[in-house]
């Protein structure tokens, strides 16, 4: 993850059939939401893994899209962001929530 990411464009993966419907994958006793930092990395994905066919990619451009990505990613239990996974991978990058919810608001 870059010092840059928080910035960044964010794009994720939603069910076109349930708005607001996003993936989750647990490790570990953790449960993280996905996120990518390139629309090819999560169209990539989608097309990887069968519980991901024909779900969409999203781009979250604002910090207000990104919070309600966590809002709604805290609904369905997760706890922190998985960035820019990819199946067999071993390791990637990984944030808390709650750091990335102070990191992407506007400084007052």
């Amino acid at each position: 993850m870059t010092d840059t990411f928080f910035d960044e464009v964010w794009y994720v993966l939603t069910d076109p059939l349930r708005p607001g419907e996003h993936l989750t994958l647990s490790a570990a006793e953790v449960k993280y939401a996905l996120v990518w930092t390139t629309s090819k990395g999560a169209l990539t994905f989608s097309r990887e893994l069968s519980a991901a066919k024909g779900m969409r990619v999203v781009p979250l451009y604002s910090w207000t899209l990104k919070d309600a990505f966590l809002a709604a990613s805290e609904q369905l239990g997760a706890s922190h962001l998985l960035i820019d996974y990819q199946p067999g991978l071993l390791h990637t990058a990984a944030s808390p929530i709650r750091v990335a919810r102070k990191r992407i608001r506007p400084e007052s």
